[in-house]
């Protein structure tokens, strides 16, 4: 049996040979093909994994903990008390494995209203550690007026650049934030802007106003609780297992998910994970149609071999080379014409990636400067990522293309009868 299959490759190789023109010009449609969708591919993947990085460190981390129904009700009713927040923030340290873990803080967030000497507006306030978030937060880096928080800030706030035109706001202006305080009752709280953002997502600029968080404490009386706690990895790679682990780690204390939930990012940002998994597919049914067409090709081609050889497929089924091993030998054909040329093809797209613009790829002329993303902004200067899944995928593409693109060659080959094929000269 592995004597016949060796002898079907090296005949299958030696007709790949003969037709080296024809076999070049399909090669060279599927190494395009191919290098193409590798290329898209990695710089697709590059944008996702600054989408999450930005979006992770713009406050739900990639591990985001909360009581389970302050999601929906987002009362301060429904907040971590201090003895479990001790809790969480030890079952971080001893659940994330060493060199991975770049910072965990609590948040106090509460919707409230803020108010200037012309008008008020619904916003978002948020109480931060100033210390952990100028070294995380992606909105410490967009300060575009003023500066951000520091650890020496009592009455201090930053506020959206939408919030500051709305409230006619400058640094140094005077704004009285009101939101419920723990006991149900309206409070009000006085604070100085020290510093105006650009995120680039109006939603952020027109309604976030961020202060210390020990004032914000103070201001709702809810002691050393908190809202959320936030944790940033170094990576993605392993956030579900980490959380999984967090999660067993709280249960041994006590701490189960009645009481706390325990969220990686695309549960706690479902609407920026629905966005990439429409984006990649998007992506792969537009390249998927691309290759089609390169299909096309190589059917031309293993099928015009096949009838030019039809004289040849007599001789052979005629000196005892049954049906099957025909049919076996034009799909080896095909196989090989296409999975060589597919990896070829893969190569050229990581040379591309890696090699011509590893330094990243600047689309911003297609948006006009900073590109939004499902509630999250990037830098338009994309950096090509190849991953391990992608890679997988391909090669699967590539294999799958090569067996059905030669189906039909091979079952055509498979109806010619040896009296019928010595009557010709193909």
């Amino acid at each position: 049996m592995m004597e016949r299959w060796l002898l079907i490759g090296r005949v299958a190789l030696r007709n790949l040979r003969r037709q080296l023109r024809r076999s070049l010009l399909t090669a060279s449609a599927m190494v395009l093909g191919v290098g193409l969708l590798m290329f898209v591919r990695s710089l697709e993947g590059g944008a996702h994994l600054v989408y999450v990085d930005t979006a992770t460190r713009m406050g739900t981390g990639h591990i985001a903990m909360e009581h389970p129904d302050y999601m929906g009700s987002q009362d301060l009713a429904d907040r971590i008390a201090s003895p479990d927040l001790t809790r969480v923030l030890a079952a971080v340290e001893g659940s994330v494995p060493p060199g991975e873990l770049v910072a965990v803080f609590p948040q106090l967030n509460v919707g409230g209203l803020a108010q200037s000497a012309t008008s008020s507006i619904p916003v978002r306030i948020t109480g931060v550690d100033p210390t952990l978030e100028a070294e995380t937060s992606f909105l410490a880096g967009q300060v575009v007026e003023g500066r951000y928080l520091t650890a020496d800030d009592r009455l201090e706030a930053i506020v959206g650049i939408g919030v500051a035109e709305r409230l006619r706001l400058e640094l140094g202006s005077r704004l009285v934030l009101m939101a419920a305080g723990a006991e149900g009752d309206l409070e009000s709280q006085l604070v100085l802007v020290t510093g105006i953002f650009r995120s680039g997502i109006p939603e952020v600029d027109r309604g976030v106003v961020q202060l210390p968080l020990p004032t914000a404490r103070e201001w709702l009386e809810i002691g050393d609780d908190a809202t959320s706690v936030s944790v940033i990895l170094m990576s993605d790679q392993r956030t579900g297992d980490i959380a999984d682990a967090v999660r067993s780690h709280l249960a041994g204390e006590g701490v189960g998910p009645e009481r706390l939930a325990v969220r990686p990012w695309w549960e706690a940002m479902p609407d920026l994970y629905a966005g990439l998994r429409a984006d990649t597919v998007q992506t792969y049914i537009m390249l998927l149609v691309l290759l089609g067409i390169v299909a096309l090709a190589v059917v031309n081609s293993i099928l015009m071999a096949v009838l030019n050889r039809t004289r040849e497929f007599g001789v052979l089924r005629a000196l005892g080379l049954n049906r099957r091993a025909v049919g076996a030998m034009v799909l080896v054909e095909g196989v090989i014409l296409t999975v060589a040329s597919g990896l070829v093809g893969m190569l050229l797209g990581l040379a591309i990636s890696m090699g011509v613009f590893r330094d990243g790829v600047d689309i911003s002329f297609l948006f006009g400067g900073e590109l939004a993303f499902a509630g999250s902004v990037i830098d338009p200067v994309i950096p090509p990522a190849v991953l391990a899944s992608d890679v997988i995928a391909i090669l699967t593409i590539v294999i799958a293309i090569g067996i059905v693109a030669t189906l039909y060659p091979a079952w055509h080959a498979t109806r010619i009868e040896p009296a019928e094929a010595m009557k010709t000269d193909e």
